[in-house]
């Protein structure tokens, strides 16, 4: 009897053994990646989903994290500096292998992103640049500054002179230069505007529309409509339309959305100096992974622009991003 309780027991122990392991070694492959190392998670914080482009660029990345077995997490700051902070901060605590931050702010994240840094977190910017560069590994970005000068030469070509309302975001880097890059071509040319107006409208098409509504209420003296992107022009074509004006008025973007190029081939709007967000986020998810390997990387990448307008239209797909 003793002799079957002790082979009862041992036998016991074997199960017992034999499953501990076996859920040791799922638990070990879940965490390990397509290079046996350890699973590696990113966090990604965009100012905003609710632009297409910010959502293309995440699935670039997001399709070559995923291929390697390691885990991308994405925030949606909603346009908000505090909230972006929080997130990065929560990262930090999670600690993260890398940061992709998309700022709101490109100065006030800076005291978040030193935190990262010592925390031994690489940051990566993601279409925008960070006011303290130190607190970064490395940027992707477009050529923002040269996306307003293509516009410039385009309207140039078009008109004499003008009187020109802008729609701007002056916490963001990429919008800066892409006016700055706008109306300091025009002035190297010696070409006269006056500036109607400059709206704060975040990029946003809910916002641009009600702010273009109010200048059109007061005054319809506009022959120009320069925005910092497509969204918020869209905003603006909505309101000039709404004034049976879309058709006088020439409206430049940048993005290259598939909504701006629907509109210049219909021709209601100028031009959009065009962004590849499938190029940034490409560009992203191979520096990203030069640094984590230690591999010696490109401090700033930067990705040309395009402009589209009526005489090259064709040239593009209507329906999707470059």
């Amino acid at each position: 009897m003793r002799g079957k309780k002790a082979i009862l027991c041992i036998g016991y122990i074997i199960v017992a053994t034999i499953c501990i392991v076996s859920i040791a070694l799922l638990f070990f492959s879940r965490n390990k990646n397509e290079s046996e190392k350890s699973k590696r998670t990113i966090g990604a914080l965009y100012m905003t989903m609710n632009n297409p482009y910010f959502e293309v660029i995440n699935e670039e990345i997001k399709a070559v994290v995923e291929s390697k077995g390691d885990v991308l997490e994405t925030r949606d700051s909603g346009m908000d500096a505090k909230v972006q902070a929080k997130q990065v901060e929560k990262f930090i605590e999670e600690k993260v292998d890398c940061i992709l931050i998309n700022a709101v702010d490109w100065k006030k994240i800076g005291s978040s992103l030193e935190k990262a840094k010592k925390a031994g977190i690489p940051v990566i910017a993601v279409d925008t640049l960070i006011y303290n560069r130190s607190f970064v590994d490395g940027t992707v970005v477009s050529n923002n500054y040269q996306a307003g000068e293509q516009c410039a030469k385009d309207l140039m070509k078009r008109r004499k002179k003008g009187k020109l309302l802008f729609l701007v975001q002056s916490e963001n880097k990429s919008a800066i230069d892409r006016i700055k890059g706008f109306k300091e071509t025009l002035e190297k040319a010696g070409w006269k505007y006056e500036n109607v107006g400059e709206l704060e409208c975040q990029g946003q098409l809910e916002l641009s529309q009600p702010l273009v509504e109010k200048v059109l209420n007061k005054t319809k003296d506009i022959d120009v409509v320069m925005a910092l992107n497509d969204p918020s022009a869209m905003g603006a074509m909505a309101a000039l339309d709404a004034e049976h004006m879309l058709s006088d008025v020439l409206v430049y973007g940048a993005d290259g959305s598939p909504e701006a190029k629907t509109m210049i081939y219909e021709n209601k709007m100028a031009a959009t100096s065009a962004q590849s967000p499938r190029t940034t986020g490409k560009k992203t998810v191979e520096m990203l992974y030069k640094i984590l390997d230690g591999k010696k990387t490109e401090k700033q990448c930067i990705v040309p622009v395009s402009l589209i307008t009526k005489d090259n239209i064709n040239d593009y797909s209507l329906s999707g991003w470059q």
